[in-house]
């Protein structure tokens, strides 16, 4: 009986996520035959790809044909797609030049550590995942924005999305890498983790086509997806006959194991605990059983996870000393239903064992403790453990701001080797604080971040606007939270409340202040929900708050420079300058740039268009168009012809009139000024002074923008 774990897109491509490793080492340990394939990393690989790229060019140069030749546009989404596929088909010919040499900085020992190569390569990465998403919208959103909005969630739409190939990338990838790798290690059980709310679609779409192309595996789905959609799964038979065969809420370890035994030995499933199946036609939920005691449990293993794919220069592994939350209150959180709403701890020495396993096995230094929240007497028993083997690792960690956090304690656990610890505060307000039943406050915040600071280690707070109820003043609290407490934050995150799921406040809204919650039958597969608030900030000024605040506040911090980082990389970053720079304040340096100076362009200048830079003639006037969404009017855009140039590097855009356009069409690296002027001047009926004095005024203009070299 051979089992095979995949992982599918879309989660982040710098490290493996926990739950194959730790599958793969519970049914290894029961004598199973098992595989473990993370797709994601390896469907980010192909995708961010300069083939991959190339071949999507001439498709987005026909949508973008085909939008082009509308009689109108209508306001809002059709209008933001036409914008959003011009930039793509403009800039993926630069990106593609780029995209293996973006990858190659973050896998580079040396380069990685370029703070603005790293940055310009982030910045490849991610117009890259904007070209394709715009070129499978709306299914391909998912690849730059996590949760898209815009998707309806509905059975009916989820059986068309998961086989639209027009609009998702998943399908065709799937089929060219993945079910020949099923094909050739032929399991007899397939298990599909989906943790994230992003890998619904991608995951579904899997599923569904390996149930109808390769029958003779039995398919189940599991993970914290799953979990949160349980009750949801059993209203449905159909996603049993077409998507899976059976569905794994909570832990999956002793379930996954006893459904691997029920199969082989051909017994009926009803023994499986925590399983959801069909049988002879009625979906049944068989008895959730409490989850293995973590004690028991062995150490992940990584064999056969593609380490070298990820997008850091040395492995980061994540490692777990907890199940659950120990606080577990929270009114916007649901994580603890994933658990059972039970906690459970590792001993310490276990979980140093694992790391010096880990360790030895794959070379790894870095590991991200993937705890919900890791206990200040839990993260004190494991700094105890780590000091006394001497064991030299950097760590990340989760934890909630407790006044048991004391400079001792802190300073231990600097020694211990956590450099970095994330931290939810939520809110810089009291009465938000206590209304979300954090069970903390911001003057306990306050001294904890302080601290954290003091002993050396970065600290990294989580911040949402928003809260039902939160008025404008109360916002402004936590606003002025992060600002006088600049000496003591080194970096933090902004966005808006956003409703889950299961959250508790979610089952007695009118207590939270929500007012009404949108239970539309298209969102029943949704992760989060629609609300309106009976007081205080929209979940629309919410988000608008939180753009706008996150930059003018990290304007004014010493740190600002850190900004230019991803999350994702800075336990890497710090590990390797924690000794000569632990704030990164000279690691993090300003970015030069290269400025033509002093060059006179004459009539003997040999103007060229630089090699990127696009122009266009467009139906429609981009321009004008840009300008409505981003002044939210609501005007029908009508055709227009309108010639364009393009800049996909600065991601300038701007309207030209036909004679620039015509002097620009000449400027190839082959004429000089004098030359195009000559060729100009019959047919605007001018002379060639006057036509050479109005392109070196033009083209002077143009070199300023950035546009053309001389």
């Amino acid at each position: 009986m051979k089992v095979l774990l995949i992982f599918p897109p879309l989660w982040i491509p710098y490290r493996p996520y926990l739950s194959l490793p730790s599958l793969y080492a519970y049914l290894k340990s029961n004598g199973i035959e098992v595989v473990q394939k993370d797709f994601n990393v390896e469907a980010y690989d192909l995708l961010l790809s300069e083939d991959y790229l190339k071949d999507l060019k001439e498709r987005l140069e026909e949508k973008f044909k085909d939008i082009d030749s509308k009689d109108r546009l209508m306001p809002g989404i059709e209008q933001g797609y036409y914008c959003d596929l011009y930039k793509a088909k403009s800039s993926i010919t630069h990106i593609a030049e780029r995209i293996e040499k973006a990858k190659g900085i973050f896998r580079n020992k040396q380069a990685f550590y370029d703070v603005n190569a790293l940055s310009n390569a982030r910045n490849n990465l991610k117009q890259a995942q904007a070209i394709i998403s715009t070129g499978y919208f709306p299914i391909g959103q998912d690849l730059i924005w996590p949760i898209n909005a815009r998707l309806q969630r509905s059975l009916v739409d989820i059986k068309k999305l998961a086989q639209n190939r027009d609009e998702n990338p998943f399908l065709e990838l799937y089929e060219k890498y993945l079910l020949p790798f099923i094909i050739e290690e032929a399991p007899d059980i397939i298990g599909i983790s989906i943790t994230v709310d992003s890998q619904l679609i991608p995951a579904l779409t899997l599923s569904r086509l390996i149930k109808s192309s390769y029958k003779k595996a039995h398919v189940v789905v599991g993970g914290g997806v799953i979990t949160l959609l349980s009750e949801e799964l059993k209203k449905h038979d159909e996603l049993f006959n077409v998507f899976f065969d059976s569905a794994v809420p909570y832990e999956g370890e002793r379930p996954l194991l006893k459904l691997v035994e029920s199969i082989s030995h051909d017994q009926t499933l009803e023994d499986v605990p925590n399983l959801i199946y069909l049988d002879r036609g009625k979906i049944r939920a068989n008895e959730v059983l409490p989850s293995e005691n973590i004690n028991s449990l062995p150490a992940p293993c990584f064999e056969g996870m593609p380490l070298d794919l990820y997008l850091n220069p040395e492995p980061v592994l994540p490692i777990l000393s907890s199940r659950g939350c120990y606080w577990g209150k929270c009114a916007f959180c649901s994580d603890s239903v994933l658990y059972q709403c039970r906690y459970q701890n590792r001993d310490a020495s276990k979980v140093v064992d694992d790391m010096q396993e880990l360790s030895q096995k794959y070379g790894a230094v870095h590991f991200a403790f993937s705890d919900e929240c890791v206990s200040p007497s839990s993260i004190s028993r494991l700094s105890d453990e780590l000091i006394s083997r001497g064991l030299k690792v950097s760590c990340s960690a989760d934890i909630r701001l407790e006044h048991q956090f004391t400079p001792e304690l802190c300073n231990k656990v600097f020694k211990a080797g956590f450099i970095l610890l994330y931290s939810g505060l939520e809110s810089g307000c009291n009465r938000i604080l206590n209304h979300m039943e954090k069970g903390i406050t911001k003057e306990t915040a306050a001294e904890v971040c302080r601290n954290i600071y003091e002993a050396g280690i970065w600290n990294h707070l989580y911040i949402f606007f928003g809260f039902p109820t939160e008025s404008w003043a109360e916002a402004q609290e936590t606003i002025d939270f992060l600002l006088s407490n600049e000496n003591i934050i080194h970096s933090f995150n902004i966005d808006k409340f956003i409703l889950p799921k299961e959250a508790p406040m979610a089952k007695c809204p009118e207590r939270y202040g929500i007012s009404s919650i949108d239970a539309a039958l298209d969102t029943d597969f949704n992760l989060s929900y629609n609300y309106t608030v009976s007081s205080g900030l929209t979940p629309s000024e919410a988000e608008e708050l939180s753009i706008v605040s996150h930059d003018r506040i990290a304007r004014q911090y010493r740190s600002k420079k850190f900004f230019k980082l991803n999350l994702e990389s800075l336990l890497v970053y710090l590990s390797h300058y924690k000794k000569s720079d632990p704030y990164l304040r000279s690691a993090i340096k300003e970015k030069t740039t290269n400025i033509q100076l002093n060059k006179q362009l004459t009539r003997k200048s040999i103007p060229r268009i630089k090699h990127y830079v696009v122009l266009d003639r467009l139906g429609f006037n981009i321009v004008d168009i840009m300008n409505n969404l981003t002044n939210n009017k609501n005007g029908t855009a009508y055709p227009s012809a309108t010639h364009v140039i393009a800049d996909p590097v600065s991601g300038n855009l701007q309207s030209i009139r036909l004679p620039i356009a015509d002097v620009l069409a000449l400027c190839d690296g082959g004429r000089s000024v004098q030359q195009i002027a000559y060729e100009l001047s019959s047919k605007y009926d001018a002379t060639r002074p006057k036509i050479e004095e109005d392109c070196i005024a033009l083209l002077k203009s143009l070199s300023r923008e950035g546009y053309i070299l001389f």
